[in-house]
C-alpha cells in the first residue's frame, strides 16, 4: 500500500540515508512558545517524564527500519521529537491532533503531523502502525469517546504490536477543602459526560477491546511546600486547574457544593492551605497493552 497515498501529503516514505538540511534540536522548540496554554502543556509534559524516570517507551519493543510509530492526541509533539533522535532515521513518527496550532514549525524529515479525530482515524490505516503513542484524553473525551479512541488504536495497530498509553489522576488533599475539591471534579465530570476514574482502571478497559498482556505502572508526585520545588509545582498545578474551574462552577449553581465568588475563592484559600498541611499526590498511570497475533485470537 502506498504511503503517500493513505497520508496524503504527509509522506512516511523517508529514504534511510535522507537527512535533515537543518540540524534539529528539540530545546529550540521552546523559543518561540509564548503562549501560557502551550508553556502549560510543556510543563505537564516535563512533569510527567520526570516522574517516570524520564522513560519514553515502557513497552518492549525495539525499532528497526521502515517502521512506523503514531502519536494520538500529540498537542506540540513533544514526545515525539524527544524520541525520534533514539530511533533509525528510516522509522516515521506520525502526530495526530483535533487541532494544529500547535504543530511545531520546525522537526525531522522523518517526523509529520495532520488534524485527525482520535474517535475516527482514516479507514486506511487498518492494521498500520508498529507502536502507537496515547496520553491525557481521559478529561478531554466522554468516556464512550475515549473506549471509541482505544478501539481505534487497537483497528490501526499491526497485529503482535504494542500500544502505550497515559492518564493521570487528580490529587485531593484530605480535609474540609479537599473533599469539597473532589466533589466538584466529580460533579464537573458528571456534567460535561467524561469519567474522571478513567485512569483507575485501564487494564480492565483495554483487555475488553482485546488487547493482551496488559500491564500498568503507577508513579506519583507529592503535592505541597514541604515537598520542595516540584511539590509546590504540582499543587500550584492543581490549584490552577480548580481555579479555572470557577466559572463554569457558579455558572452551574455551585453543584450544592459553593454558593457564590465569594465562597469559591475562600475555598481556594483553605485548599492551598491543605496541601501544604496533608499528604496528596498526582497520580500517574501508564498502560502497555499488545495486539494479539491471529494464532492468539482464535484460543
Amino acid at each position: 500500500m502506498d504511503d503517500a497515498l493513505i497520508l496524503g501529503d504527509y509522506d512516511f516514505n523517508v529514504p534511510s540515508d535522507k537527512k535533515s538540511k537543518k540540524s534539529f534540536d528539540p530545546k529550540q522548540l521552546l523559543l518561540p512558545i509564548k503562549k501560557a496554554e502551550k508553556r502549560l502543556m510543556f510543563l505537564q509534559y516535563q512533569t510527567w517524564q520526570r516522574l517516570v524516570g524520564n522513560k519514553l517507551i515502557a513497552a518492549p519493543v525495539s525499532f528497526k527500519s521502515n517502521e512506523r510509530i503514531l502519536e494520538v492526541a500529540t498537542g506540540a509533539g513533544f514526545w515525539m521529537l524527544d524520541f525520534v533522535v533514539t530511533v533509525p532515521k528510516s522509522v516515521t513518527l506520525h502526530g495526530i491532533d483535533r487541532s494544529s496550532r500547535h504543530f511545531p514549525k520546525q522537526h525531522p524529515e522523518n517526523v509529520s503531523f495532520s488534524t485527525c479525530a482520535a474517535t475516527a482515524l482514516p479507514f486506511s490505516w487498518q492494521d498500520y502502525f508498529d507502536f502507537v503513542h496515547q496520553r491525557f484524553l481521559s478529561l478531554s473525551l466522554t468516556l464512550y469517546e475515549w473506549k471509541a479512541a482505544v478501539a481505534e488504536i487497537y483497528r490501526v495497530l499491526k497485529p503482535g504490536a504494542w500500544v502505550q498509553i497515559g492518564e493521570v489522576y487528580p490529587a485531593f488533599p484530605s480535609g474540609e477543602y479537599g473533599s469539597k475539591q473532589k466533589a466538584l471534579f466529580y460533579a464537573m465530570s458528571q456534567s460535561r459526560g467524561l469519567d474522571l476514574d478513567i485512569p483507575l482502571h485501564l487494564s480492565e478497559h483495554l483487555s475488553s477491546i482485546g488487547f493482551v498482556n496488559v500491564s500498568v505502572e503507577e508513579n506519583v508526585g507529592e503535592c505541597g511546600s514541604e515537598h520542595g520545588s516540584h511539590g509546590k509545582g504540582n499543587k500550584g498545578r492543581m490549584l490552577a486547574v480548580t481555579k479555572s474551574m470557577k466559572s463554569e462552577v457558579i455558572r452551574a449553581g455551585g453543584f450544592g457544593i459553593v454558593n457564590s465568588k465569594k465562597e469559591y475563592d475562600e475555598f481556594l484559600k483553605g485548599l492551598e492551605k491543605e496541601y501544604d498541611q496533608g499528604e496528596s499526590r498526582i497520580r500517574f498511570f501508564t498502560c502497555i497493552a499488545q495486539k494479539p497475533l491471529p494464532v492468539e485470537r482464535q484460543r
